[in-house]
C-alpha cells in the first residue's frame, strides 16, 4: 500500500527545482542547509551559515572573489538552493536571481506536520581566517629547496628550513619571497623595503589572517643537507643562462667576447677589442654588477683570460710571429679594480725563450700563441705554470713561474706521444698538474675543431691518452670549442662545449657536457658521464638536472629563443670557453659556458645529497 506521506514525496521529489533541491529520499534527513553563487561564476558554490533560532540563513561570499586582485563579488545577483528536511519545501521557492545584499524572506514549511518556520536568507561578505606559508622562494637562486613544517598545536610555532643546496644561498637569502593563503599578510622584522624578507638574520615570520583571528609563527633556518661519498656527484642544477642580444645590459661586443675567468664572486668575460670592457657579472646570478675592470696600461688585444689558484685574474695578449711579437702577461695583483702588472714580456719570433717553439716544425714560419690560456698556481708567489696553444706548430706551450718571475730559461714546448696532432682557435691545456719538476705538466685539452676530440695528458712524461668521443647526449655534427677541468669530491671533472651546425639552416648551438675523468681510461668521457646540459643525466633525463632542456639554461643558439629578440651575432670564427670556478667551503662547483655571441650557460654541482 502506498501511503499519502509517500505520494507526497514522489510529487515533491519530481517537481524538485535545481535551485531548491528538496531531500525527500529519507525520512532521517532532518538538516537544512543552503549554498549560494554568484551570477557571474555559478561554478563556485559558497556555503551558508543557518542560525535557527534568529531565523537567519547567512550566505558567506569571501571579502574578495580572487585570490590576487581586489574585487569583490556582486551579492546582489545571486542563485540559492538548499538541502532541505525530510517533506519540507519553501514558500516561495528559490529558484531566480535574488539581491542577497538587501536579502529575501522564505517561509520553510512541512508537508508532514503542517508546521512552518520563517527565515531571512541573505549574503555577507566574510574574512578568511586561512593563515599558511605555502611557499618560499629566492629571487637569486630559482632552484632552492625549501621545507615548510606547520605547527603542531593551535599555539605552537612551525618553521621554514632552508637547504643550502648552493654556494649562492648566502647572498640569495637576502631576498626571500614568502607566499602566504590569499589575503593573509606577514609581519617579520626583516622585511626589505620591497616586501622580500632578508632570511640570513633568521627572522621569526607571522603569518596573519585576513580577518585576524589567527596569527601563525614560522622560526627560520638554514641548514645542510646530507652529503654524497667521495667519487660521487650529488645535487645538480642550473644557475643561470640567457642569450646574448643586439641590445644586452652587460656591455657584450660582437665577435670580441671569447674566453671567461672566475675571480671571487664574479665571472668576468674577456673582450679581445678593449681590455677595459671586460663583462663583469655575479657569477652566482648571472646578473651585471656595474663594475669594470682596470686595464690602464694594456694596449694589445686581449683574447684570453682566466684566474690562478689564488683567484687572481691573469691575462695574456694575442701574439703572433710577424706583427705582434711580444707576449705579454698581466696579473690583477689587488683586485680588478686595480691597475694590472706585466710580469712576463718576452718577443715570440727572436727571444731565445720561445727558441724550443720556433724549433718546432721549423718550416712553420707564421704562427700565434695567447688565442687561450690556462694556469695552475699562484703567478705572484711560489710556483706557477702558464699555459696557452700554437696551433700552427701543434704545441703546447708552458712558462713555469717562482714568485711571479719566468723560472726557466725557455719555454716548456711539448707535444705528448700519443697526443691529437690537430689544435684550432679555442685549444686551451687545462692544467691539473704541475708535475715533479714544473717541466712536464698534466693537462687536458681540445682539438677545438670538427674532429671532436679530447686528450688526457699525465703528468711526468706519460703518454697522453684521447678519450673516445661520447655517441649519446653528445652532438658528431660540429666542433669542440671549450674544456676546462678541475678536481672536486674525489672526481676530476671535466666541462666540454659540444657544438652542433644545422647545415640547411645554418644555426648553431652548444652545450655543456660534463663527466668525471679521475680514471683517465679512453672511456672516461661515457663511463664518468654526470649530465649534459640539453638533455639532463643519462638515466631520467631532462627533469634530475634542473634548468637542462631546449631553453637558454640548457644550451646556446644563433637562433632567437625569443620571437622578436635579435642574438648578437652568429659566431663565425668559432669561439667559445668553459671555465670552472669552486665554492669556499668546498662543498660545491661552478660550470659556466659562454659561446661568443650567443649566450652563456651556468650549473652547480654539489656535494649535496637530495
Amino acid at each position: 500500500m502506498i501511503t499519502g506521506l509517500f505520494v507526497s514525496a514522489l510529487v515533491l521529489g519530481a517537481c524538485e527545482d535545481p535551485d531548491e533541491l528538496v531531500m525527500s529520499g529519507s525520512e532521517n534527513m532532518q538538516t537544512l542547509t543552503v549554498k549560494g553563487r554568484l551570477v557571474s561564476d555559478e561554478n563556485v558554490e559558497y556555503d551558508a551559515v543557518v542560525d535557527e533560532a534568529a531565523g537567519i540563513i547567512t550566505v558567506q561570499v569571501p571579502y574578495y572573489i580572487s585570490d590576487t586582485e581586489a574585487v569583490q563579488g556582486d551579492l546582489t545577483a545571486m542563485k540559492v538552493r538548499g538541502s532541505l528536511p525530510y517533506g519540507t519545501r519553501f514558500e516561495p521557492g528559490l529558484s531566480g536571481i535574488h539581491d542577497l545584499a538587501a536579502g529575501i524572506e522564505r517561509t520553510l514549511v512541512s508537508d508532514v506536520d503542517g508546521s512552518s518556520r520563517h527565515y531571512t536568507i541573505n549574503a555577507a561578505y566574510v574574512k578568511s581566517d586561512q593563515a599558511f606559508a605555502t611557499r618560499v622562494s629566492l629571487a637569486d637562486m630559482p632552484n632552492a629547496v625549501v621545507s615548510i613544517e606547520e605547527p603542531e598545536t593551535e599555539d605552537g610555532t612551525g618553521s621554514i628550513t632552508v637547504y643550502k643546496t648552493s654556494s649562492s644561498i648566502d647572498g640569495a637569502l637576502k631576498a626571500a619571497t614568502v607566499t602566504v593563503s590569499p589575503w593573509a599578510t606577514i609581519e617579520c622584522r626583516a622585511m626589505n623595503g620591497d616586501g622580500t624578507i632578508d632570511l640570513s638574520e633568521f627572522p621569526d615570520i607571522v603569518v596573519v589572517s585576513q580577518d585576524g583571528s589567527v596569527r601563525k609563527t614560522y622560526k627560520t633556518a638554514v641548514d645542510l643537507p646530507s652529503f654524497v661519498p667521495s667519487g660521487k656527484a650529488g645535487y645538480i642544477a642550473s644557475l643561470f643562462g640567457f642569450q646574448i642580444l643586439e641590445n644586452n645590459e652587460y656591455g657584450f661586443e660582437a665577435v670580441n667576447n671569447r674566453t671567461l675567468a672566475v675571480v671571487g664572486d664574479y665571472l668576468i668575460v674577456g673582450n679581445s677589442g678593449d681590455a677595459s670592457k671586460m663583462v663583469v657579472m655575479n657569477r652566482f646570478t648571472g646578473k651585471p654588477t656595474g663594475l669594470s675592470v682596470n686595464a690602464t696600461g694594456i694596449s694589445r688585444s686581449i683574447h684570453a683570460i682566466t684566474s690562478d689558484s689564488a683567484g687572481h685574474l691573469v691575462a695574456v695578449a694575442y701574439t703572433n710571429s710577424s706583427t705582434l711579437p711580444d707576449f705579454e702577461v698581466w696579473v690583477w695583483k689587488n683586485g680588478i679594480g686595480d691597475a694590472p702588472t706585466l710580469i712576463f714580456s718576452k718577443s715570440l719570433p727572436s727571444d731565445p725563450y720561445f727558441a724550443p717553439l720556433r724549433s718546432a716544425n721549423p718550416g712553420t714560419t707564421t704562427y700565434d700563441i695567447g688565442r687561450m690560456v690556462d694556469v695552475i698556481g699562484d703567478v705572484t708567489s711560489g710556483e706557477a705554470i702558464i699555459g696557452t696553444s700554437c696551433i700552427q706548430k701543434i704545441r703546447s706551450v708552458f712558462i713555469p713561474l717562482a714568485d711571479g718571475v719566468a723560472s726557466t730559461a725557455t719555454a716548456v714546448v711539448e707535444f705528448r706521444s700519443n697526443s691529437l696532432a690537430s689544435m684550432w682557435y679555442t685549444t686551451k691545456p687545462v692544467l691539473f698538474s704541475m708535475g715533479d719538476d714544473n717541466l712536464s705538466p698534466g693537462y687536458v685539452y681540445g682539438s677545438g675543431n670538427e674532429r671532436r676530440t679530447v686528450t688526457y695528458v699525465p703528468a711526468n712524461g706519460i703518454s697522453a691518452t684521447q678519450f673516445t668521443v661520447p655517441t649519446t647526449h653528445f652532438w658528431l655534427t660540429d666542433k669542440i670549442t671549450g674544456v676546462d677541468c678541475i678536481d672536486f669530491n674525489g672526481m676530476r671533472l671535466i666541462g666540454i662545449q659540444n657544438c652542433h651546425k644545422d647545415n640547411a639552416s645554418g644555426i648553431k648551438s652548444a652545450r655543456l657536457y660534463v663527466a668525471d675523468i679521475a680514471d683517465p681510461a679512453a672511456g672516461a668521457l661515457i663511463s664518468g658521464f654526470l649530465f649534459d646540459s640539453r638533455e639532463g643525466n643519462l638515466t631520467t633525463g631532462t627533469a634530475d638536472i634542473p634548468g637542462t632542456g631546449y631553453s637558454p639554461t640548457g644550451m646556446t643558439s644563433s637562433y632567437p629563443f625569443v620571437s622578436g629578440d635579435v642574438v648578437l651575432g652568429a659566431n663565425g670564427n668559432g669561439t667559445g670557453d668553459v671555465a670552472f670556478g669552486a665554492s669556499e667551503d668546498g662543498n660545491a662547483v661552478q660550470a659556466y659556458m659562454l659561446t661568443t655571441d650567443n649566450g652563456i650557460l651556468a650549473y652547480e654541482i654539489t656535494r649535496y645529497d637530495i
